[in-house]
């Protein structure tokens, strides 16, 4: 099987907790020939405990040592801090694959770049693990012909600390030079003004991109990946926040299926841990999933199926699958993109509907707590 030569650009705790460990798990599939962060200590710690010859501290290096040959790629892994779209672009021109974490965008007009690369003939993935989690596959297998009637969403968020106390990370770079920190943050507040307008308040700038576009778009991701997206949000509030966190967010809408949705996403920060349960109701019965600590590998989503014995009794059956990792097989989705072109579950056209939700939830917040949102949401 060929192996791809990737490089992983950004080296925060998501790649250090689980990028990195899964890309040495599948030595099969991929050889990790390059990391980049705006932190050389960190960039030479991670380099060193894999391995890895190619370090480099900006994307345009990486780029260029591909470029020049020095250090060839197939793909790159990104995994930076804000907005996706132009290290997408810019590494897609570079005539590489990309594997973007979300978001791969903020404004719907970054995403117009993006699909000019595809349209080109370059690969995207957007990096959605619980589309390819076992526990998905298996609602989705109990879903099949029933008529969901209500959907219920509820996310309880802890601190990310508490989270990944596990992980053991490595700590908070200090070598990072100012100008460069801002130059590599630009794009994130463009993007912010394309899609909010300048003039939208700090904190619901702040709640679009590090809670609807920072945690709930993975429902909104994973109802449509599941047929139930959503296709009108009637209204949004939230309440709570402080200077510990964003408080609460509580979303009521419409999915296409004819299905009500209720959601709510709540910044607990001494709950003892991260729990997401997502339940579908049906004339016969309700398919749950609950996650749980998105960082742990390895640590299965239980799927709950409620239904009708042949007695009338109610059956109540809990599936877990240890041996499969949402996030590996994520990878193994990439790999195959990479080497034969097989399309994966999200790349530039589903992340562009995700991206139109989540303006709309953040339009009726708009409504609801008096402001008025510019740019892209204006219209929503």
């Amino acid at each position: 099987m060929t192996r791809v030569r990737i490089g992983v650009l950004g080296l925060g705790a998501v790649t250090q907790s689980v990028h990195l460990p899964l890309l040495a798990r599948r030595w099969d599939l991929f050889e990790i020939a390059a990391v980049a962060d705006l932190s050389a200590e960190r960039t030479d710690a991670v380099a060193d405990r894999y391995g890895v010859a190619g370090r480099f501290t900006s994307r345009a290096a990486l780029v260029a040592a591909h470029a020049e040959g020095s250090c060839p790629l197939d793909a790159v892994l990104v995994a930076t801090t804000g907005t996706h779209g132009a290290d997408v672009v810019a590494l897609t021109d570079a005539g590489l694959a990309v594997l973007a974490e979300k978001p791969l965008a903020l404004a719907e007009a970054e995403v117009d770049a993006i699909d000019t690369a595809v349209a080109a003939g370059a690969k995207v993935q957007l990096g959605y693990m619980k589309e390819y989690d076992p526990a998905t596959a298996g609602a989705a297998r109990a879903l099949e012909g029933r008529r969901v009637r209500a959907v219920g969403v509820e996310i309880l968020h802890p601190t990310s600390t508490a989270q990944l106390q596990f992980a053991r990370l490595l700590p908070p770079a200090g070598d990072v030079d100012p100008d460069e920190l801002a130059t590599a943050v630009g794009p994130t507040a463009t993007a912010l003004d394309q899609a909010l307008g300048a003039e939208t308040p700090p904190r619901w700038r702040g709640l679009y991109e590090g809670v609807i576009i920072g945690s709930i778009v993975h429902d909104i991701s994973l109802l449509r990946h599941l047929g139930h997206p959503i296709s009108d949000v009637e209204s949004a509030t939230s309440w709570g926040a402080s200077d510990e966190g964003p408080g609460s967010v509580e979303v009521l809408g419409a999915l296409a299926s004819g299905a009500r949705l209720h959601l709510g996403w709540h910044f607990l920060p001494e709950y003892p841990d991260y729990r997401e349960t997502v339940t579908f109701h049906h004339d016969g019965g309700s398919v749950s999933l609950v996650f749980s600590v998105p960082y742990l590998l390895n640590a299965p989503t239980v799927l709950t199926v409620v239904e009708r014995g042949a007695d009338g009794a109610e059956v109540r059956s809990e599936h877990r699958t240890s041996q499969q990792e949402a996030f590996e097989n994520e990878l193994a989705a990439f790999h195959a993109l990479v080497t034969t072109g097989e399309r994966p579950f999200s790349g530039a056209v589903e992340g562009r509907a995700d991206l139109a939700v989540a303006q709309q939830i953040l339009a009726r917040l708009g409504q609801r707590h008096g402001f008025t949102p510019g740019g892209e949401a204006a219209s929503r």
